[in-house]
């Protein structure tokens, strides 16, 4: 299936250019190479959270094999669709374990009394909108590459109306996370114990790390989209590879090497007491 036609009213293509072969193959490897890192870290760790990393960096992975296929033909609907899909819901996977991971953070520290909501519902807030966002945007991606006027517009809509979706939850996430570190250090002042210094410290900081990398690429999908199919950021693949596929694979990297998990094993003892009803969600980890 062929770009549908323009006109001077519409100008819409799937690819503007050709896409690049050796830019998706040096994706793709890369990628895959942090999925089986990851895959290795499950078995070492067995912690579920790490299940959605995998699967995050497998959507990267197939997202750049599908721009390989159009690298063959870049009209043909199926691989750009494809394409599209994965590398936008990709980071979705990442910023779930993100979410879940802060709930995990306030019951390592022990924070569950100063904290504003419980930390299940940390989890289930912030899960919910990612799903909330990753439905929209693997919607809106999915009707785009058509040869229909009305149905090309409408899902660069669809798109933008969940990156806008998923950019104000992180906000709202980052807002959480921060409120709960103020609420922390001031409780850990009065403290002279070295327990107050303890771990959920670098778990806090890891979020910060990783969240921002994700922010930033959704911020700028959330441009590249808002600025419409003929403007440069959509125009120029360069753009793609330096503000999604190197942030992205930045996450991945700091996942493996700072190993958030390993905290919450480390204090396993300490949340269980600590989170009364809740432990489940440690003990699941």
């Amino acid at each position: 299936m062929a770009n549908p036609p323009s006109s001077p009213e519409f100008d819409w293509k799937m690819f503007r250019y050709v896409p690049s072969l050796a830019g998706a193959i040096i994706c793709l490897i890369i990628f895959l190479i942090m999925a089986l890192l990851h895959i290795w870290q499950y078995l070492r760790l067995r912690k579920a959270i790490i299940i959605y990393i995998v699967v995050g960096a497998f959507c990267e992975v197939g997202g750049y094999s599908a721009r390989i296929a159009s690298h063959a033909d870049n009209e043909a609907w199926g691989q750009y669709i494809a394409g599209g899909v994965l590398l936008l819901i990709g980071p979705l996977f990442f910023a779930a374990s993100i979410y879940m991971m802060l709930g995990r953070t306030i019951m390592l520290a022990g924070g569950q009394d100063i904290s504003l909501i419980k930390p299940l519902w940390y989890t289930r807030i912030f899960v919910t909108a990612d799903v909330t966002t990753l439905i929209i945007q693997g919607l809106g991606a999915s009707i785009m590459g058509t040869m229909q006027l009305h149905l090309a517009l409408a899902g660069e809509k669809i798109v933008i109306a969940g990156l806008a979706l998923q950019v104000a939850t992180f906000i709202v996430f980052l807002i959480a996370t921060i409120d709960f570190h103020i609420r922390m250090n001031r409780r850990t002042r009065s403290s002279t114990t070295t327990e107050a210094m303890g771990n959920w410290k670098k778990m806090l900081w890891i979020l910060y790390s990783v969240s921002t990398l994700i922010l930033f690429r959704c911020t700028f999908r959330l441009i590249e989209y808002s600025m419409g199919n003929a403007a440069y950021l959509i125009a120029h693949e360069w753009t793609l590879y330096t503000f999604d596929a190197v942030p992205m694979f930045l996450v991945l990297v700091l996942l493996l090497v700072l190993q958030p998990s390993r905290y919450v094993e480390q204090e396993k003892e300490k949340a269980e007491d600590s989170s009364g009803g809740e432990m489940g969600i440690v003990q699941s980890n």
